[in-house]
């Protein structure tokens, strides 16, 4: 169990790090930065993003759950102003980056296998 968490922040940490690369605006000062926001992101995740998903499913239903994309979004730039070693221009960006990692962390998790039991 606790191997498979490790993984999966691992695996956070290189799709944050991969989207610091990739996005314009979106800057990574390094490795342990992207560590670290990788747990943060992990917590805020945990904690705020169900409550805003929950507030806002009315507009997520309307949009087809595209409205989604936004808070992650804001779950990325939120992540992003309590860090240092990362910075992000503008929320615009933010929902780039977060599309940037979800996609990263899905390509990745399903080439190391982290989901399998």
């Amino acid at each position: 169990f606790m191997k498979r968490i490790i993984l999966k922040w691992i695996v956070s940490a290189i799709s944050i790090y991969i989207a610091g690369r990739l996005v314009p605006g979106f800057y990574v000062s390094g490795a342990m930065a992207a560590v670290v926001a990788a747990f943060v992101f992990a917590i805020l995740n945990w904690t705020i993003k169900p409550l805003v998903t929950v507030l806002t499913l009315p507009v997520t239903v309307v949009t087809l759950g595209l409205f989604m994309f936004v808070i992650n979004g804001i779950i990325v730039y939120f992540m992003a102003s309590l860090l240092s070693g990362v910075a992000i221009a503008g929320l615009g960006t933010a929902i780039l980056v977060s599309l940037v990692i979800s996609l990263s962390t899905m390509v990745l998790n399903s080439l190391l296998g982290v989901n399998d039991k």
